[in-house]
């Protein structure tokens, strides 16, 4: 207990609670396993993200869930940080509108990357693009969201992560593609 291991096997739970439509339970996990570890690591907090962006997904209020957890990530130094950890802070920076933070995320995320794309790791690629599409969600802009996903969708799922954890991209971009009413986009998804 208490370790990002149990965090993330949390993760893993309120996953099931979701998917079982149980969004009460899986808000209950994250508050007593993920959301109120003492002093939670970068990968905690990841998941803490990933958790709160399904259910911001699907309009279930987290309350002042995401304060805490932007201000838990802007503890963090992201310079140098994965960019799969670099994106998962852009989801609290993007859901509070905190735009000094969003600003510090692409200058981790140029630090990290390079200048020739063909030469870069797919994860690599993939963050500039699901930040800028993060913004665009979280500002309601859905028709950029769904335009900045389309430039990376054939290989989101070398986000990083676990299948589990790349499948957020995908619920974002078919969320995203419901509320820009692209009806036939959002069924092919």
């Amino acid at each position: 207990e208490g370790t990002g291991f149990s965090a993330h096997l949390a993760w893993h739970r309120a996953l099931f609670q979701l998917d079982a439509d149980d969004s009460e339970a899986a808000l209950a996990t994250y508050d007593s396993l993920i959301g109120k570890a003492c002093d939670p690591g970068i990968s905690v907090l990841a998941d803490a993200s990933s958790l709160l962006w399904r259910l911001q997904l699907q309009n279930i209020d987290v309350s002042g869930r995401w304060k805490v957890l932007a201000d838990r990530w802007e503890m963090k130094t992201l310079a140098g940080a994965r960019p799969f950890y670099v994106v998962h802070a852009m989801m609290a920076f993007s859901a509070t509108g905190h735009s000094a933070a969003a600003a510090r995320v692409f200058k981790a995320l140029r630090q990290t990357g390079t200048t020739n794309t063909s030469l870069l790791r797919p994860e690599d690629a993939l963050a500039p693009p699901f930040c800028e599409a993060l913004l665009a969600f979280a500002r309601s802009d859905f028709s950029a969201c769904v335009d900045w996903l389309t430039r990376v969708r054939h290989f989101a799922h070398r986000c990083g992560g676990s299948l589990a954890q790349c499948d957020l991209i995908h619920l974002t971009f078919t969320e995203a593609a419901l509320r820009a009413r692209k009806d036939r986009l959002a069924r092919a998804l």
